[in-house]
Formats: structure tokens, sequence, C-alpha cells
């Protein structure tokens, strides 16, 4: 039996020492997940229907977007290109501005948990020429007659499609190239290369394929929510205009059908009139909704389900003053400003690997910029000028190295 030295090492040769950069096949394999997920359209009419939910939505994407953020890049001629693309963003695709396709990243991560951008390129196909943002209701991979994705060696897939709807024709027939030719196309559908697509993921589970969002897993919760609040808006107008139930009769009088009539069409007209005649015999009395106030303790337990699956404090969700204390809101913007800057890494990370390099590779760049999100929110700002103002005091830090950030800061 050889040594290990005697495996890896000859007398007449080198070790082989493998690159980093060197590629390989996974022995492992990727499958379609099979566990039932909430269609994209029910995550979408959550978030229009539910109030807590398009706020807490947007409060989310308005605090990130509200921070300074910019492109990061040693080289000028790079930095260049990429700020002449942002300015020309729209001239070949949907007609808006890099801000709004940022927000619209963000946005579409936290309700489907994913965002599609197609890389439009140019008719010779050698070049991006601008980005475009697709409807993630649309999108799906290219799956075989068995529902299965379609995947090459590496486990990646080989394709997308977009579901047109049916009133909807697709500009072109379709035909899939030999590399997809694993995979059926729906009627009326597109088929997209994977080098046109850019998913951009939020919080990845399984096998990363479908990923997940904020909205999903409180997707239930919403919808308990939303019939308990149809059950006490029922009960609160049934208080309001209670049901008049009137009993005819006894044991002496025998109500004759004219008698339950005319009786019936005195009710009706009782909500005109403040006086009411009837027979001695005839038993009036209401109808109405007992202990709708119980409904309200359950409609709040729901809501504090749904801010708790946000990740975002429930004033700030609500926007109501609740009577929490200022060191337990302190620490609640502590944990907000984590889970932000979280959701903001992932996403500058997913954009400059999935559509920041392939615009690199093939313009010949060497270098890939980065997307820089500063601080978030003046608590952290804050914070962060209290600490380098003790760095001052303390001899740590020279203040003449901070005019630059201070002027930024306050965009003197």
């Amino acid at each position: 039996m050889r040594t290990i030295e005697e495996v890896y090492l000859s007398s007449n040769s080198e070790p082989k020492i493998l690159s980093i950069g060197s590629t390989g096949i996974p022995k492992s394999q990727k499958t379609t997940p099979k566990i039932q997920r909430v269609p994209a359209s029910e995550l979408e009419l959550t978030y229009l229907h539910n109030p807590l939910i398009f706020n807490g939505i947007n409060k989310i994407v308005q605090t990130i977007m509200s921070a300074d953020h910019e492109l990061v890049c040693k080289n000028p001629t790079v930095k260049k290109y990429f700020s002449d693309f942002f300015d020309d963003l729209g001239n070949s695709g949907s007609d808006i501005t890099w801000e709004e396709l940022l927000s619209a990243i963000y946005k579409y991560q936290t309700i489907y948990g994913k965002t599609w951008i197609e890389n439009v390129y140019n008719k010779r196909g050698n070049r991006i020429v601008d980005w475009d943002l697709i409807d993630p209701k649309k999108m799906d991979y290219l799956k075989n007659s068995a529902q299965n994705i379609v995947l090459d060696e590496f486990g990646n897939p080989r394709g997308y499609v977009e579901s047109l709807p049916y009133d909807t024709s697709a500009r072109k027939q379709q035909t899939l190239p030999l590399i997809a030719s694993e995979g059926t196309l729906p009627p009326n559908a597109i088929f997209l290369e994977p080098k046109r697509v850019a998913q951009l993921k939020l919080f990845v589970i399984g096998d990363g394929f479908y990923p997940i969002g904020l909205i999903e897993p409180i997707y239930q919760t919403s919808l308990r929510k939303l019939n308990i609040e149809e059950a006490l808006a029922n009960a609160i107008w049934r208080h309001g205009f209670p049901t008049f139930l009137a009993k005819i009769g006894d044991a002496n009088h025998e109500p004759t059908p004219q008698q339950v009539q005319h009786t019936l069409d005195k009710l009706r007209d009782s909500s005109f009139k403040q006086e009411l005649a009837v027979p001695y015999f005839t038993d009036l009395s209401i109808l109405e909704s007992k202990k709708s106030e119980r409904l309200r303790e359950h409609l709040e337990y729901f809501q504090d389900q749904e801010v708790a699956g946000l990740g975002i404090p429930k004033p700030f969700c609500t926007g109501g003053g609740e009577a929490t204390n200022r060191a337990t809101l302190g620490n609640q913007q502590d944990m907000f400003q984590l889970t932000l800057r979280d959701i903001t890494d992932k996403t500058a990370d997913s954009i400059r690997k999935y559509m920041f390099k392939p615009l690199c590779d093939l313009e010949g760049f060497k270098e890939v910029p980065i997307l820089k999100w500063e601080v978030l929110g003046s608590g952290e700002l804050n914070d962060k000028a209290d600490r380098l103002l003790k760095y001052v005091k303390a001899g740590i830090l020279n203040p003449q190295k901070l005019n630059k950030f201070v002027e930024k800061v306050e965009k003197i």
C-alpha cells in the first residue's frame, strides 16, 4: 500500500494543485420541489387588499430606498460606462429609471420572494443594452412533460418560460433550441434563454428554485384576519342596525297570515318612525350581536402575527403610537435595521452577480462594480455619529478625516 506522499507526488513531477477557477460537475442532483406553494397572484392580492401588509411592505422598501446608495468601482472607465447605462435605461425596454428599477426589485422580492429582470440584447446579440422588469406571476422554469424543471449537468435551469394570458398572443411563434429540447413549451408562452434572465431571490429554501418572500409565511394568517374583520364589521352593523323580531299570537290568539304580513310591514316602516302600535299579544324583541368586542381581541392577535412575519416594529407598520417604552422600541428598531441590512446585502450581491457581471463580461471589463448601501434610517445614522464623536474625543480618530463624511451625510 502506497503512502499519501507516493499517491500525490512522484520523483519526476511536481505536485498538481488545482486552481480556484477550475470547474467540475457536482455529484449531488437538484430536483423539482413538490411542496404546494401559494400562487403569485394570491400574494399580490394579499398585498393589494390587506392594509397592514401593504403599509409594512411599503415601509420596508421606502426605508431601504431612503438610504444613500452608490456604485463603487475603482476603474473610472467602468464607472462611467455604468453611469451612462443607468441614464439610458428604458430606451429598449420599459420606460423606467434606475431608482425606480431598484425600488421595484425590493418590492417584488418582499412580495413574491423573487424579481425577474430581462437582459435586453442588441440585434446582434453580443451586448446588453437595457434591463426590463418581468411580471413574476407570468414567469416559471422550462419544464418537461412530467412538470419537472429541465436542468443541465450543473443543476442550472436550461431556460425560462413566460406564460401570457389567453387573450394575448405571442409576438412570433416560439421554438425551443436544441439545448432545451427536453422541455415542453406551453401554448401562448415565450421561451427565454438563461442568459436573458436575471432572477434575484430573497430567501432561499430547498434546492433554491422557488424562493420565499415576506407575505407567503403570513398568507393564511392574513386570510383568517380578513375573515374576522368581515365578521367584526357585520357585528358592528348588527349592533347599530339590529334586526327586529316579532312573535305574534298566544294560546288564545292564533295569528293569521294577514296579521303576520301586517306586522312585518309595520316593522319595515319602523326605521323611519318613532311610534309603533301592535296588539298586546305581539312580542317585540331585537336580535343583535353579543360580545362583539371579543372579536377585536382575536383581530389584534392576527395583526401581531402579521407584524411578526414582516419583521417590522408594530408602531412603524400600523402608524399608531402603541404603549411601548423607549428602550424596547429602540431594540425593535435595531432588529429592524438588521433585517433591512440582510435584505440589502443579499440584493446587492445578486445584482452584482446576475446583472452587473454579464454586462461586464460582454464589454470586456475585468472589474465588476459593487452596489454599496449606506446606513439605514436616522437612528442608525445618529448612533454612528455618536460613536465617531467619541472616537474624536478619545483622540483615536482625526476630525479632519470626517469632513467628507459629514458633508455627504448632511448634504452640505
